[in-house]
């Protein structure tokens, strides 16, 4: 028996039970079987099938709480569910998609068109598990190469931008990246990584491919981060994770989306208007599997600018007491420092804000700054 495609069917009917066998086995499949929702949560708990035929209506725990459990551990998340019931009810239908099912099938239905669904989602699933395996491949061997150079705003000198970066450690967990994802529209990153050991630089290359494959129209900036942390997190993040800043500015449609995760928020210097300070509640990267996150969206207008920043800026120890600041406490220092640097030429804001910090207090820790206007 190949395992690769197992089938695991689960129904408190043996008559259905052994009619769904007998049609599978016939195939090829490695079939499985499972006489409630407990025991379906048990077996996959030490071997995983490729695919899940769940009924509906069970004893005990019925199939959609037991899709809902199944759904709720990361480890076992990605197995496909097809719901299967004698009801072809529209609102069940629902319920199955929305709890994570991929498939919903009416038990009415001939062997020819289970066997369909189920060839369709064991190739789906197949396909899907070689493509994560061959990105985590990539990622141990981006681990172990060198930290990946900076951008510099010469480089891309469209995306109108500055920055200030000093590392205070040999190996810096501080980083930022610009990307152009079509004409006048630009993603601006800032990210910290946790910790100040060698290995910390190691990760840098790989965040820094992540962010170049997902900076494309294709992707949404929330399934960015969302596919990013699913990918650090069983490779080089695995016993750490990352904070980070992140805004499109469309210049086109003047439009910018920001997202923060974990990260101190990002400093909106309106060309009109006062200051703000932006900030999402999503959480660090790659902390675990299957995390979301979301975006929010402003107008702006020609001349305003933003300021991304590491924690390094804004915590600062007093040289009397040796107490170093948090960040959430330097937030109304990064504002009012904002607004006194309004008409700072864009080349020298970053220089001029790490060196109004430091007549503050001494920072321990990497200091990235970067800025940019519309």
């Amino acid at each position: 028996m190949n395992s690769t495609y197992a089938v695991l069917i689960v129904d408190d009917s043996t008559t259905n039970r052994s009619y769904l066998h007998y049609i599978l086995d016939e195939e090829g499949y490695e079939v499985w079987e499972a006489p409630s929702g407990e025991a379906c949560l048990e077996r996959v708990q030490r071997e995983q099938p490729k695919l899940i035929l769940m009924d509906v209506i069970m004893t005990g725990i019925d199939g959609f709480e037991t899709l809902k459990r199944l759904k709720a551990d990361p480890a076992l998340a990605w197995v496909p569910v097809i719901m299967l019931t004698s009801i072809d009810d529209q609102a069940s239908k629902i319920k199955a998609f929305e709890l994570g099912a991929v498939d919903y099938i009416v038990k009415s239905a001939n062997p020819a068109e289970i066997k369909a669904r189920i060839r369709v989602h064991i190739r789906l699933s197949l396909a899907n598990q070689e493509l994560l395996q061959s990105k985590i491949e990539s990622m141990g061997q981006i681990q172990a190469a060198q930290r990946a150079l900076l951008l510099q705003p010469s480089d891309l000198p469209e995306a109108r931008f500055a920055v200030f970066y000093q590392s205070f450690h040999e190996a810096g967990g501080d980083f930022y990246e610009v990307e152009q994802l079509a004409e006048d529209i630009f993603i601006y990153i800032i990210i910290d990584v946790a910790g100040h050991d060698v290995k910390t630089s190691y990760i840098t290359p790989a965040v820094k491919v992540l962010i170049k494959q997902y900076s494309n129209p294709t992707y949404t900036m929330e399934e960015a981060f969302g596919y990013m942390g699913d990918i650090l997190s069983q490779t080089v993040c695995q016993d750490t994770y990352l904070t980070a800043a992140a805004l499109k500015i469309n210049r086109r449609s003047l439009k910018a989306t920001y997202l923060t995760a974990g990260h101190p928020p990002i400093l909106y210097i309106p060309s009109q208007g006062t200051v703000q300070l932006l900030q999402t509640k999503n959480p660090p990267v790659a902390m675990m599997e299957g995390l979301q996150y979301h975006t929010e969206t402003i107008d702006i207008a020609s001349g305003d600018r933003f300021v991304l920043c590491t924690d390094g800026l804004l915590e600062m120890q007093d040289s009397v007491s040796g107490k170093t600041k948090a960040w959430v406490d330097s937030v109304k220092d990064l504002a009012a420092a904002g607004a006194e640097l309004k008409t700072e030429p864009l080349r020298s804001f970053p220089q001029r804000l790490v060196q109004r910090f430091a007549d503050l207090g001494s920072s321990n820790d990497d200091i990235a700054v970067l800025v940019t206007e519309v």
